[in-house]
């Protein structure tokens, strides 16, 4: 087991005691270890947690999510090995959701009148309760 695996485990196993739960964390981080191992490293650099956080290449949107989730664990394992960096915050745009559509009250009933003045599909009746068949 690395160094970098066995930090993992620690880091993980102290959040899970403090409460935290961390599935879609946990898996993140379980890739970034053998992405480390594989380029033979030993220590968190800011460079490399750069390199991993954006992949794949065509995914903006999880880019700091992930340089996060990288930040959390080398601040973890820097108190056991001062030659880690963590990464500044702010070093990728973080993901913004767009600005919610609210209806108005008149755009809402005019939705609901246009939906009930649609005919029924199929046989000319409903399947469900809204519009009984007649006959």
């Amino acid at each position: 087991m690395t160094d970098l695996r066995s930090a993992l485990d620690k880091y993980l196993s102290m959040r899970k005691g403090l409460g935290y739960t961390y599935e879609p964390k946990t898996g993140r981080l379980a890739e970034f270890v053998p992405f480390m191992e594989k380029r033979k490293a030993r220590i968190i650099r800011t460079k490399l947690a750069m390199e991993w956080a954006t992949l794949p290449p065509d995914r903006h949107a999880s880019w700091a999510l992930r340089l996060s989730d990288v930040r959390g664990f080398a601040r973890h394992a820097a108190n056991f090995d001062r030659r880690t960096k963590v990464s500044p915050v702010g070093m990728l745009p973080g993901w913004k959701r767009a600005k919610p559509y609210v209806y108005s009250d008149a755009e809402t009933d005019a939705l609901l009148t246009a939906a009930l003045a649609l005919p029924a599909s199929g046989t000319g009746c409903a399947d469900g309760p809204i519009i009984p068949c007649s006959g």
